[in-house]
């Protein structure tokens, strides 16, 4: 009977605080999960400000959702990636060796490096880690897209004619190759067809005398 009392006492104080009080019982890791949901809500705000092209705020949340260790790695992964829309190449050159460090074999990492290379005005660096990710990447066309352009931005002209004629010769469908061609025509690289067509037209008219001559 005691036992039974007991019981019922107990089950009358539960029953009564949910009753009485106005703040919720109290759950295990459930303040641990609002503080989450405050700092995921931060990267939320800095997405969005990303979107309104607003590099300094979005780059003011991120660094606020930074603080929860969960989401470090992802906002660092954003921040880095706003240090290259706001162009501080050195910021964004160190954040993205973070991120290889940590993924050595991401090309997608590489590539985001070569690039900052490139626009920084690094062409030998970002040449050289383009022939890496060509290398290793044989069946990536981008990766020769983007080698073409920055040796042609390095006035490189011969070396980036050489590497435009791989390309079309692996990917003869490749949608970048037609602005290629143009590219190479105003470098004098590539003859226009009117050019090519003046070019037949004399050849013929040449060989036309030639026989000629000869014949007489």
């Amino acid at each position: 009977m005691k036992k039974f009392t007991l019981l019922l006492f107990f089950a009358v104080i539960l029953f009564s605080s949910c009753q009485t009080s106005k703040q919720a019982l109290f759950v295990p890791g459930e303040s641990q999960a609002r503080i989450k949901n405050i700092y995921i809500e931060y990267m939320n705000i800095a997405d969005e400000y990303m979107k309104l092209e607003n590099y300094s705020k979005a780059l003011t949340y991120y660094k606020y959702a930074m603080n929860n260790k969960e989401l470090y790695w992802t906002c660092y992964y954003k921040l880095a990636n706003v240090y290259v829309y706001q162009e501080k190449w050195g910021e964004a050159l160190d954040a993205y060796k973070a991120l290889l460090s940590r993924d050595p074999e991401n090309s997608g990492l590489k590539s985001s490096i070569a690039y900052i290379y490139a626009m920084n005005s690094e062409f030998d660096e970002a040449e050289n880690l383009y022939s890496e990710l060509i290398e290793q990447n044989p069946e990536v066309s981008s990766f020769l897209e983007n080698y073409i352009s920055i040796l042609v931005s390095d006035e490189k002209i011969d070396e980036a004619f050489n590497a435009f004629n791989i390309l079309k010769d692996k990917f003869p469908e490749n949608e970048k190759n037609s602005k290629f061609e143009k590219e190479f025509e105003s470098l004098g690289k590539i003859k226009n067809e009117e050019e090519n067509s003046n070019d037949e037209n004399s050849e013929a008219k040449e060989e036309t005398k030639e026989s000629s001559e000869k014949t007489q």
